[in-house]
């Protein structure tokens, strides 16, 4: 049975590994949190982030919905957002992951939010197939934007 639940200190060394997980799943590199870097940053008086977890009660995690408020919008609200939802292979399919977002969505009522965001890689069908089935749509409004380093670097030096 997985039980969901609050982060908690112990579920770091665990967290990171989910994290390490989905960084390497959407392609990413230069993965470079710390267990460290996690404890300042996730407990203490002010947390920058918390998480929801999937714990199966043998001190291994299998899933978590990571997740942090943008302080406020342009109407003057905060706005909740998933920074990363990810389950470990083996147990997709299982609920896990939609367990995690119940969790959420319960959370964002809890603390005063209509609603919660996230982002998602334009190539990953199964992500989107399994957002649409909880009845999640694509905002039809707006679509990330990157400046790289290049770009970054000839705008900076700009006159």
């Amino acid at each position: 049975m997985v039980e969901i639940r609050s982060m908690v200190r112990e579920d770091v060394p665990e967290l990171l590994r989910l994290m390490e997980g989905i960084v390497t799943y959407e392609r990413g590199s230069g993965f470079r949190l710390t267990e460290a870097e996690l404890l300042r940053r996730g407990f203490g008086e002010r947390p920058e982030f918390g998480a929801f977890v999937a714990d199966r009660g043998d001190g291994r995690l299998v899933g978590m919905a990571v997740h942090y408020e943008i302080p406020f919008m342009h109407d003057l609200r905060p706005l909740l957002m998933i920074k990363w939802l990810f389950v470990d292979p083996e147990h997709r399919g299982g609920r896990v992951g939609r367990r995690l977002v119940r969790r959420m969505a319960r959370h964002a009522t809890e603390t005063g939010h209509e609603k919660f965001c996230w982002f998602v890689l334009k190539d990953n069908g199964p992500a989107q197939a399994f957002y649409r089935g909880i009845g999640a749509t694509p905002d039809p409004d707006r679509d990330r934007w990157v400046i790289g380093p290049d770009a970054l670097a000839l705008l900076a030096a700009e006159d």
